[in-house]
């Protein structure tokens, strides 16, 4: 029986390794020639290269749910073509045996996944979005060029346009307001660098709205107090979907205190940490199509029919994530539904079959 599962499992994982480069290369390809329209100031074809393998690991993260789906379809579809399950079937093993055999390299793969969120992807994806930013042009500070990152505290609102992982931001913009939401002082400043307990900010330009007249001031430096910390500044500096696990709870946690709303960090959470769980629910109704409607059926109409099912299952947390914003439902609901459903959907077919 080891070597059934050795066999069952090499061939599984092998075509899911395959779809995954395939997926991943094709992606990267149209990943750089997006990036070649950006190209500005030191941001030429080198670093767009370096920006696109850095987020190589992201992308494999993303798709690996579908990859499992369709790598388990491509391995046992090969061996339904063979005849292998069939004999394996007339040996007596079932087919929770056979699936077994399959959730075991699956199981790596997830477990890979979940190393790749909540170690890799976070801090590859910072490294890529400073080098891009501060390539592009690190100090103009009030262009509305870029996206730049954006932060509130309290009734303070930050604007970055490029942030260095070391704890250096560039492009400093800094906005107070009062308690009625009149706009009361605005600070630009070229960089600012952390000295441990402040941050300290050069070049700097203040202008204070004094009911009917403004004054402006420049300093070559000045301190800045403020909560926020090299440390916390690894969350504005990346999407929700690029935190890891760890700092998408602490940043929910933090939100909530500064009565700030939540919702699409909670998305984020919920997804990655069911994202395994979705992983598993997808390989059991692929298993379950290879015993059902896509025994004899070929190669191609197999992975086709993967792509369309885990373009299905992506779709519908995608409007489900939204919806439980409008609507008001937790949003681990958005996650756990089509996880539900693909599961269900699964094991009555796999029952059917036998």
């Amino acid at each position: 029986m080891n070597q059934l599962d050795s066999y069952v499992a090499r061939n599984v994982f092998m075509a899911t390794l395959v779809v995954i480069i395939v997926i991943v290369g094709l992606d990267a390809i149209f990943t750089l020639v997006d990036e070649l329209d950006q190209l500005k100031g030191d941001y030429q074809f080198v670093q767009a290269l370096e920006f696109m393998g850095l987020r190589l690991p992201r992308r494999a993260y993303e798709y690996m749910p579908m990859a499992c789906l369709i790598g388990c379809l491509a391995g046992l579809g090969s061996m339904a073509a063979n005849s292998e399950l069939t004999v394996m079937r007339a040996a007596g093993i079932s087919v929770a045996r056979i699936s077994i055999s399959v959730l075991k390299p699956m199981a790596v793969l997830m477990i890979f996944s979940l190393l790749l969120a909540e170690f890799a992807i976070p801090t590859l994806e910072r490294i890529a979005q400073s080098q891009k930013a501060v390539a592009q042009g690190k100090g103009d500070a009030l262009s509305n060029k870029g996206k730049g990152y954006w932060h509130r505290e309290g009734y303070d609102f930050m604007r970055f346009t490029a942030v260095e992982p070391g704890g250096v931001l560039h492009g400093v913009t800094l906005y107070e307001f009062d308690v009625d939401r009149e706009l009361q002082r605005v600070r630009t400043a070229q960089r600012a660098i952390y000295q441990r307990s402040h941050w300290q900010m050069e070049d700097v330009q203040d202008v204070l709205l004094l009911g009917d007249h403004t004054e402006v001031r420049s300093f070559p430096t000045s301190s800045w107090d403020t909560e926020l910390t090299p440390e916390s500044l690894s969350v504005v500096m990346v999407q929700p979907r690029d935190m890891s696990i760890s700092n998408l709870f602490s940043y929910t946690r933090y939100l909530s205190k500064q009565g700030l709303n939540a919702d699409n960090y909670l998305l984020s959470f919920w997804r990655k940490v069911t994202q395994p769980l979705g992983t598993f629910a997808l390989v059991i109704l692929g298993i379950s199509f290879i015993f059902g409607p896509l025994r004899a059926v070929t190669p191609g109409y197999r992975i086709f029919s993967g792509i369309l099912v885990g373009l299905v299952y992506k779709y519908a947390e995608e409007l489900l994530a939204p919806a439980s914003i409008v609507f008001g439902f937790a949003p681990i609901w958005a996650s756990i539904i089509p996880i539900a459903g693909c599961f269900l959907l699964g094991v009555l077919l796999m029952r059917k079959a036998g």
